[in-house]
């Protein structure tokens, strides 16, 4: 009896693109950031005399293992320390720092069109119509390539070289093909070899890789050359320099790192060099087994070297991704399953994930010069590059793992394993390039790592769960719809992520946090107005409230946590109104999105109905109400007065309504979450939907507050007040609106993953007793055809749509603000206001430092402003003692006249007090800081007893301006005490006046 072997279903490779693309743009993106931020670190050596008087000025300890409380002081006098450095160490204009780029690109296009010239040179090949017989060669060249290829390539002909082989090079518009000696011998001996190797060569052509090929060759070989090693050949020697100078272990840290920034690159950009190569490898042999080329022959006779173990096997993985061709026994297989096409890489999401922290930290490098003149839109721009990159690159790799999955009937990658590696990656490209530990080596804190991990898994998994959903119900015949979708959505995530990253996650990571008594503070200013919070949680809304309002007023924030639930409910609507995957059905080739050759192909999976997310956002929804009127009813209790419901009264209001809000969109994610399938999109659709229809109950309540009586908080009349104008001091409603868009995908991924935890150890204990788990059953949808269509289109339209212009609107509300640059920004209140709440650290130093510091104080425009402060002072002096009669003052009209013009010039000197350098020397700080409140406080005082010829007025006035001269005074004495040199230069010549600070 005859058996017949079941059709095994195959994979076309080509489906939703090879994804070499992606990674030669990460080899671009990165050479170019690269290159122009070693220039920009080799820049600002040559101009590090004037940054580090600044610094120094500053109260900094240039070599101080205090990283964290530096760049506080540093950032705590802002409105000094920018237009000092913009003085002393301007930063290179804009043509310099792009120059090094335009440099690299430039020199590696050039290498990508002399490259072939190189190849084909006199000597080394000549052109197979010159040679005797290649015309017959030629013709079956000819005849190989007739339909399959657009143009023949140029054929050229290696008589040296003996091996049986061939080269394609060239680009895509003008390919070229060297044979050698030995594939030419063998045409007539052995022509299945010649036609074999030859529709190999071929194939690269028809794949069109060999102009990415030969960039991606030529951006290496000019990036080592022209960046990498002057750069180390100049860090080296200025280490060498520094050693024998004698320099502190910080300086020697920051030089070391500069060291090992370029060896990361150069490995990284090796290793996805060499992955791009292997990889066009492989799609031309399948590309010429489709075309019928015996491969088996010529492979035939490699040998395949026997199985290794331990070290041996470890080793050849390694070398496996070093090499730029796979190994004989990899093409063999991938023939017959081309799977390691569409298997996901550890070492390729490590190093996405390294390369992209990288990039991202260089190209901030590349504006940090020009910080005063960033905005957070810039910023979000600059951190928007390294997403794209990552988001291409992880998205392309595990659609493809998931599609395959769904075509072959196997089980499908979670995505965990894929974000762990791409997390450590991000991780491990933080740590290189210094971005969360500062000057030194190890992070302050370790745990805010292990967020980045985290990211990166609810990333990946996210992918993956999107992925599958599109698999098992997308009704049209091509994945790339979709495929698009997630891609755009994922790069809004992590653009979103990155840009927090940037200001705020590696802040925290390094060590850094607020004082909590001054955080208290600033959170009352932010609120102002009369009233207090119900119950007094200043001090634990603080913190939370702070770090909230950070994350959620990123540029992108807000449609990006859309797009995180958004994206998985439009797949999971659309297939809801269609049976089966619309992509699956049509057999045939590949292109145009077509995924199996063989109809057949095994599909396991299917998608549970839509309420199995629908169901648990309403019931979150009624919870997020009933909470917001619970809050309402109680607050009603606490008989506020109507001179009492602004300031901290109605932030309270606010903040216990957003956690109610929250705690419908928790409850509904957990139900969501309980499922037995697709557990992060139901949750996500869940609390997304929940999140967003709590809101819009919160905001009708409260826009309606007055009109219930049991719940009347802010109001005792009826009428309808938007709630936005209601909570409007400091933006309080706004706060609440961003904050619920944010918490939504936040409190999904953490309800997933206590549901995922609480799975594993149910499993494990059921294991342990010996008893099989519950599983629990997913459920299809069973409404008619038309329900089902007319459903989905109601939801897509409607949720989503909703939700994107809540987005659109909290985004150009706050445009204004965020285009606006730091020099803008950046005020007298908001640096008083981070003094506060961060505190300026007073560094511990020796006494000679301590010397430099206050040297530098001095130099760059303490001596003006204390020699203003003390001539005045002794002017108003000369004044009073002029108008003594018989041991008493004698105030009148024309001793107010003259006292006012050094009233007002007290007063000028005083306002830079705020908003200069504070002295490095505490005693002598205090003095300064006392003359500035003396002055601040008098000054007004005598300029109007003056305008009025109030005489007592001007007595009193005259007593707090003579305490700040005397101040003033005592200020300078304590300078000159710690110079403790009258010869020094610093005395002599007109003083330096400080620069305008940044108003």
């Amino acid at each position: 009896m005859t058996t017949v072997e079941p059709v095994r279903a195959r994979l076309d490779e080509r489906i939703l693109g090879a994804g070499t693309n992606s990674r030669f743009a990460l080899l671009l993106l990165l050479l170019v950031a690269a290159s122009g931020y070693m220039l920009v670190s080799t820049l600002t050596v040559l101009r590090l005399g004037g940054y580090q008087g600044c610094a120094l000025a500053a109260g900094v300890d240039w070599d101080s293992a205090h990283a964290l409380a530096t760049a506080t002081r540093l950032t705590g006098q802002a409105l000094a320390f920018l237009p000092c450095v913009a003085r002393h160490a301007p930063p290179p204009p804009l043509w310099q720092i792009l120059a090094a780029p335009a440099v690299v690109v430039a020199a590696a296009a050039a290498a990508t069109v002399l490259l072939p010239l190189w190849k084909q040179r006199p000597g080394r090949c000549i052109r197979l119509n010159l040679v005797p017989g290649g015309s017959e060669i030629a013709a079956r060249v000819e005849e190989l390539a007739a339909g399959r290829v657009a143009r023949v390539p140029e054929l050229f002909f290696a008589p040296a070289v003996t091996t049986r082989s061939a080269t394609v090079f060239g680009t895509n518009g003008r390919p070229r093909l060297l044979l050698h000696g030995g594939l030419v011998a063998c045409r007539t001996t052995d022509p299945r070899t010649f036609d074999a190797v030859v529709l190999h060569e071929l194939g690269h052509v028809a794949n069109r890789d060999l102009t990415i090929t030969y960039a991606t060759v030529a951006l290496w070989r000019t990036f080592i050359v022209l960046v990498i090693i002057p750069y180390l050949l100049w860090w080296s020697g200025l280490w060498l320099l520094g050693i024998a100078a004698g320099v502190g272990p910080t300086l020697t840290a920051v030089i070391t790192r500069y060291l090992a920034v370029p060896v990361v690159i150069a490995i990284v950009m090796h290793f996805a060099r060499a992955d791009v190569l292997r990889s066009r490898e492989l799609y031309a042999d399948l590309t010429a087994r489709r075309w019928g080329a015996p491969l088996e022959h010529v492979w035939a006779a490699r040998p395949t070297p026997a199985g290794r173990r331990g070290p041996h096997r470890w080793a050849s993985v390694l070398l496996d991704q070093v090499r730029t061709h796979p190994r004989w026994e990899i093409r063999r297989d991938a023939l017959d399953d081309p799977a390691p096409l569409f298997a996901v890489s550890s070492l390729l999401m490590f190093l996405s994930g390294t390369s992209a922290t990288l990039m991202n930290f260089h190209l901030m490098g590349h504006v940090a010069p020009h910080v005063a003149d960033l905005s957070d839109w810039l910023g979000q721009g600059l951190a928007a590059v390294p997403a794209a990159v990552v988001a291409a690159a992880a998205t392309a790799v595990l659609w493809r793992a998931v599609v395959r999955a769904a075509v072959l009937g196997r089980p499908a990658p979670t995505g965990v394993r894929a974000g762990v590696w791409l997390g450590l990656g991000l991780a491990t490209g933080s740590l290189v390039s210094g971005q969360v530990i500062g000057n030194l080596w190890p992070p302050g804190r370790w745990w805010v790592l292990a967020l980045v991990v985290g990211v990166a898994v609810a990333l990946t998994c996210w992918t993956c769960q999107c992925a599958r959903l599109a698999a098992a119900s997308w009704p049209g015949r091509s994945l790339r719809w979709p495929l698009t979708l997630c891609l755009i959505a994922g790069w809004l995530i992590l653009a979103a992520w990155f840009a927090w990253w940037n200001y705020y996650g590696a802040m925290y990571a390094s060590g850094f946090w607020y004082d909590p008594a001054g955080l208290r503070r600033t959170i009352v200013n932010w609120f102002p107005g009369m009233g207090t919070a119900h119950p007094d949680t200043t001090a634990v809304m603080a913190p939370t409230i702070t770090v909230l309002r950070y994350a959620a007023y990123q540029p992108l924030t807000p449609v990006a946590a859309v797009a995180a639930w958004g994206t998985p409910f439009v797949l999971w609507a659309a297939g809801a109104a269609v049976r089966g995957p619309g992509w699956l059905r049509s057999p045939g080739d590949a292109g145009g999105g077509r995924a199996a050759a063989d109809a057949t192909a095994p599909v396991t999976w299917r998608a549970p109905a839509l309420r199995q997310a629908t169901a648990p956002a309403l019931l979150g929804a009624v919870i997020a109400t009933a909470g917001v009127a619970a809050v309402q009813a109680w607050l009603h209790t606490l008989h506020a007065a109507p001179g009492q419901r602004g300031g901290m009264y109605a932030f309270s209001y606010a903040i216990w309504s957003l956690w109610a809000i929250a705690a419908g969109a928790l409850v509904a994610a957990l139900v969501a979450a309980a499922s037995a399938r697709f557990r992060l999109p139901a949750a996500l659709v869940a609390a997304g939907i929940g999140a967003l229809l709590g809101l819009g109950a919160a905001t009708a309540l409260i826009s309606v507050d007055g009109c219930i009586q049991p719940l009347n908080v802010l109001n005792d009349t009826c009428s309808w007040r938007p709630a936005w104008r209601q909570l409007q001091g400091g933006n309080t409603f706004g706060l609440v609106a961003h904050s619920t868009l944010l918490m939504a995908p936040v409190i999904a991924v953490a309800a997933t993953a206590s549901a995922a935890l609480f799975r594993l150890a149910r499993r494990a204990i059921h294991a342990k007793d010996g008893t099989p788990a519950v599983q629990a059953v997913a459920t299809t949808a069973r409404p008619g055809a038309g329900a089902r269509y007319a459903g989905a289109v109601l939801t897509v339209a409607g949720m989503p749509g909703v939700a994107l212009a809540t987005a659109a609107v909290l985004m150009a509300g706050d445009a204004e603000a965020q285009f606006a640059t730091k020099a803008q920004v950046v005020t007298a209140d908001m640096q008083t206001a981070f003094q506060q709440t961060a505190g300026l650290p007073v560094l511990p130093v020796s006494r000679d430092m301590r010397r430099r510091q206050v040297h530098a104080w001095y130099r760059l425009g303490g001596r003006y402003l204390l020699d203003h402060a003390t001539r005045n002072g002794r002017w108003i002096v000369t004044l009073i003692h002029s108008a003594v009669r018989d041991r008493r003052l004698e105030i009148t009209a024309d001793l107010m006249a003259k006292v006012r013009p050094a009233c007002r010039n007290m007063m000028n000197v005083a306002s830079w007090e705020p908003v200069y350098f504070q002295v490095p020397d505490p005693a002598a700080q205090a003095s300064w800081h006392q003359f500035g409140l003396d002055v601040r406080s008098a000054g007004p005082a005598c300029l109007q007893a003056a305008d009025r010829t109030d005489a007592d007025a001007f007595g009193t006035s005259m007593i707090g301006l003579l305490a700040a001269a005397e101040k003033a005074i005592d200020t300078s004495i304590r300078i000159e005490a710690i110079i403790d040199d009258p010869s020094d230069p610093v005395y002599k010549g007109e003083p330096e006046e400080p620069p305008q600070p940044r108003l």
